[in-house]
């Protein structure tokens, strides 16, 4: 029988960067061609927006935020060297990012060997920006859920070779980076497992196309639900030791339709639903949880990744060990980092 460690982190990918790169999405957003102007003036801003943007532009709460974050992916690490996994394997955002429009499956999972990464400027600050580090994948372990999840009655897409340009998208590159913050040595093998969770929809700096009513839309949260608990199941019928991880942001200024002119994450909904909810246990209930409308009115498309792990964790009955929920209003997303019991 297997056993699984659950964890949860962002996919923020400034962490490592130069300090005044921090806040590169917010700058982003505030340029985006459909942001009201109102949107985009500071004296509109809640006062603790303000703040934080200060007359620095979030020079001194990067840096906070970045050392308070580096502390739970230390932590993180360490969960992960107690248990000694046979591989990670890591649900995060993929939309066409690496398939571009070739295919559009609402999941896949990447069954590779090893895979190699251009960390680039985007991870790692003063370094070379051409380097490449080769990642440990475990495709044997990958194909295994493959089948796995075929018996469970999904039709999972996988892939045997990356056609990323820098070899995984820039949120698994931004995940496995902090899973390796101690010393960058990347040691255990990860089985990616890509999701879409904006269908047809295409998201520029300010927003997701405002098509909601008539576009393809991606994978429900009850599937992903299903999803995790079917992983779950898998896994631990199977010999090997995994670490599940939810790899992503929670609500994003850029996932609502540009019509919002959103330039900040909801952060009042996001740390309610934390604090009600995930730190309470509740996310037993998350199956039916969430409609596509609330998505759209909170920005949580890419919750699904975080659901896909509350349906393993209700499946094996494990607890939160621990959670940190972090918000800001300048770092286009919310963070979670967090640890459940082994099961």
């Amino acid at each position: 029988m297997g056993e699984i460690l659950g964890l949860g982190t962002t996919d923020y990918p400034r962490m490592r960067t130069a300090d005044p790169n921090m806040p590169g999405p917010f700058r982003d957003n505030l340029g985006g061609i459909h942001v009201k102007p109102a949107a985009t003036n500071p004296a509109n801003w809640p006062e603790a927006m303000q703040k934080e943007w200060s007359d620095d532009e979030a020079l001194v709460t990067g840096q906070i935020a970045r050392e308070r974050q580096g502390g739970f992916y230390s932590k993180l690490n360490d969960e992960l060297d107690a248990f000694n996994p046979d591989f990670v394997l890591i649900w995060s955002k993929d939309q066409r990012e690496s398939l571009k429009n070739f295919s559009v499956p609402q999941f896949w999972v990447q069954a590779y060997d090893t895979v190699d990464i251009k960390p680039g400027l985007t991870f790692f600050k003063d370094q070379d920006l051409d380097r490449v580090v080769t990642l440990k994948g475990h495709k044997e372990g990958a194909l295994h859920l493959v089948k796995g999840l075929q018996k469970e009655g999904f039709d999972p897409t996988y892939a045997l070779e990356p056609l990323h340009p820098q070899g995984l998208a820039h949120t698994f590159r931004g995940v496995t980076t902090h899973l390796s913050w101690n010393n960058l040595d990347y040691k255990y093998p990860i089985v990616p497992v890509s999701i879409d969770p904006f269908g047809l929809r295409e998201r520029g700096p300010d927003g997701l196309e405002p098509n909601f009513d008539t576009a393809v839309m991606p994978m429900s949260t009850k599937r992903a639900f299903e999803l995790g608990r079917a992983t779950a199941r898998v896994l631990k019928a199977s010999p090997y030791r995994v670490a599940l991880v939810a790899g992503v942001g929670w609500s994003h200024a850029n996932n609502t339709s540009w019509e919002r002119s959103w330039v900040n994450p909801d952060v009042a909904a996001d740390q309610k639903l934390h604090d009600e909810e995930w730190a309470t246990g509740k996310f037993t209930e998350w199956a039916n949880r969430f409609t596509y409308e609330e998505m759209e009115e909170h920005a949580w498309w890419e919750l699904v990744c975080w659901v896909a792990l509350a349906g393993a964790m209700t499946e094996l009955g494990a607890k939160l060990k621990w959670t940190d929920f972090e918000t800001h209003y300048v770092f286009n997303s919310n963070w979670c980092n967090c640890a459940f019991t082994t099961a």
